[in-house]
């Protein structure tokens, strides 16, 4: 009996470590995201799990418009298919993040599995000659293992500050962006995926993502904020660039 419960709070202290570490640092990255924006008085325009068809040339265009970089958490497998899309973004001085290769879910996978999927997420950007801007774990999840990797290799964890909820229970565009007034700037997490699996009105995502940084670019240059890329939240603000091609 007594054996029995040890080991059952053996296993209870053990999934706490293997999870609730992963779960802390990443609160205490959020609140150093949120410290870094309020100096720089910076929003950072983020985007995940691309490229694709049609949202990544359509965002593309839009930012070489307003003159705006952004950092792409790219998707290996999704570069390598993509590949014209993929140079564009290059060719405009988007900064790129590695996403992994196959959007492994830390939390669902084995650790050895989850460890492969990013080495091969950033061995894919290393073959495309690709500087990478850090690495966004999928769904924001990671365990002991996958922290302590990025933490032994020097790879820079990218998490963010404001869920735009694309993918799910999006939010209305003025509330979003009060958001951002209210905690002066953030790193701003959206995906240029074609079309969720999930959330309300999946086929209406490319527009909702559109119209979403568009609003924003305004929201910034009205309030004057500075628009970032990921990168120059850690660099002297002599060195940064807010501004894209031209």
């Amino acid at each position: 009996m007594a054996s029995g419960l040890l080991w059952i709070i053996l296993v209870i202290l053990s999934l706490g470590v293997w999870f609730g570490v992963p779960v802390f640092f990443r609160w205490r990255a959020g609140r150093e995201l949120g410290r870094l924006t309020r100096k720089r008085r910076a929003i950072v325009l983020t985007y995940d799990d691309g490229p694709s068809d049609i949202v990544t040339p359509r965002l593309t265009e839009l930012l070489r418009q307003r003159k705006v970089r952004a950092t792409f958490f790219v998707i290996g497998r999704n570069a390598a298919h993509h590949s014209e899309t993929f140079r564009r973004l290059c060719a405009d001085g988007h900064e790129i993040g590695n996403h992994t290769q196959d959007h492994l879910n830390a939390w669902k996978s084995g650790p050895l599995q989850a460890v492969r999927d990013i080495r091969r997420g950033a061995g894919s950007l290393a073959e495309l000659n690709v500087e990478r801007a850090g690495f966004r774990p999928p769904f924001g999840k990671c365990t002991l293992a996958t922290l302590l990797y990025c933490l032994i290799s020097g790879t820079r964890l990218a998490f963010w500050t404001h869920d735009s909820r694309d993918s799910w229970h999006r939010l209305p565009t003025e509330q979003f962006l009060e958001q951002l007034r209210a905690t002066e700037g953030g790193v701003v997490l959206m995906h240029d995926f074609d079309r969720p699996q999930r959330g309300p009105s999946p086929e209406e995502h490319p527009d909702y993502v559109l119209t979403l940084t568009e609003k924003i670019i305004d929201f910034a240059e009205t309030h004057d904020f500075n628009l970032l890329v990921f990168s120059d939240l850690f660099d002297p603000p002599e060195v940064s660039s807010i501004r894209g091609p031209t």
